[in-house]
Parts: C-alpha cells; sequence; structure tokens
C-alpha cells in the first residue's frame, strides 16, 4: 500500500519552496530599490556591481565640469587668477579630442576678495571612451600667459568611465598644497548611447 501522507508531504515541500523563493526575490527587491537598508542593501548592491563590472562600458559620454577650485593660500595676495580647465584624450598613445573652458571667457577672481571657483555646468561636451583610452584634466591660470596649476591623468586600466565625480590634486604648480585648501575638479558624466559603427572598428 502507498504512504497516504506522501502526497501531502511532497505538497507541503513545494509550498516551503515557493515561500522560500518568493522571500528570496523580495529581499532582492527591496535590497535594490534602497540600497542604504542594513545588511541586505549593501549585499544586493554589491551583487549587482560584481555585474556590471563584466560589461563593457564603452559609449558616447556627455561631460559637464561643475566646479574647478584651488585654494587662495596658493597665490599672492591681490593676485588676479583666471582659472580654466583643459581636457585632453588620448587612445594608443595619440591625442584624439580635447576640450578647452577659455573659448567660453575669462573666470576672473581677485585673490583676497573672491573664492578661486569656475564652473561650466552651461557647456557640456560630449567624448566617444573606449576601455583603454585615457583623460588628462589640466587646471590653468590664464591671466598674464598660461601658467599650469595642476593635473590629473586618469588611469588606462579604468573598468567604467573617469570623469566622473570630485578629484583632489595632489600637486600645484608641481609641489603639495598648502594645508586646509580645495584643489579640486568635480564632473557629472552620463551615457548618452553606443559609439557610431564608424568610429567602432
Amino acid at each position: 500500500m502507498g504512504d497516504p501522507n506522501k502526497g501531502k508531504k511532497g505538497s507541503k515541500a513545494g509550498s516551503l519552496l515557493l515561500v522560500g523563493l518568493l522571500a528570496v526575490v523580495g529581499v532582492g527587491v527591496a535590497g535594490y530599490l534602497k540600497p542604504d537598508l542594513p545588511v541586505v542593501g549593501p549585499l544586493v548592491s554589491g551583487f549587482f556591481k560584481k555585474g556590471a563590472a563584466g560589461v563593457d562600458q564603452s559609449g558616447v559620454y556627455k561631460v559637464v565640469i561643475k566646479t574647478a577650485a584651488v585654494s587662495p593660500a596658493e597665490f599672492n595676495e591681490g593676485e588676479t587668477v583666471d582659472l580654466q580647465v583643459s581636457v585632453k584624450q588620448f587612445r594608443d598613445g595619440k591625442e584624439i579630442s580635447e576640450w578647452t573652458s577659455n573659448q567660453y571667457g575669462d573666470r576672473l577672481a581677485t585673490v583676497g576678495k573672491d573664492t578661486i571657483t569656475a564652473t561650466w555646468a552651461d557647456r557640456p561636451f560630449e567624448v566617444q571612451w573606449r576601455t583603454g583610452d585615457t583623460f588628462k584634466v589640466t587646471m590653468w591660470d590664464y591671466k598674464g600667459g598660461s601658467k599650469e596649476l595642476c593635473v590629473w591623468e586618469t588611469a588606462a586600466n579604468a573598468k567604467e568611465f573617469p570623469l566622473a565625480g570630485t578629484h583632489s590634486f595632489d600637486l600645484i604648480m608641481g609641489k603639495p598644497p598648502r594645508p586646509g585648501g580645495t584643489n579640486q575638479v568635480v564632473l557629472e558624466s552620463s551615457r548618452t548611447g553606443d559609439i557610431p559603427p564608424a568610429n567602432n572598428p
């Protein structure tokens, strides 16, 4: 004779499996929608980041320089500074594109009176980026000539588009910056599409 409870046991196991599966899905959705949830949020966020790490991030990106800043302590009192930024892109050791802020006019500031800051939030520019491409971001003082203030070169092994976030400069005019000053560039970027086939061999 068959076990009369066999069907009931199978049904109960199936129900438990379904409940467990729904719980896992629910936790995953909660962690994805609210990455700040304790324990669950970081775990789920980390899972999706690892998955995205293997995806090619090459494409066309729109970039905005939100803020460029140099500490007034790096200049003489009363000095006039024209803070500008240039961006150069390199592929296989060759320069392939460039954006310069000085085409949009002066950004004059007087040391001791003004903050040495500038923004080009209304001047976005587009670049085509492939994994392995690098950028060189330079801040200049164009008042009375072109004085190089600080340089940031992105890493060739970057897995994600590097022109994003806040970058602080380690050297100002070739020397360590004075303590307590703000010497940085803040960038925002967004991927706008794939690289056109004609430019993507």
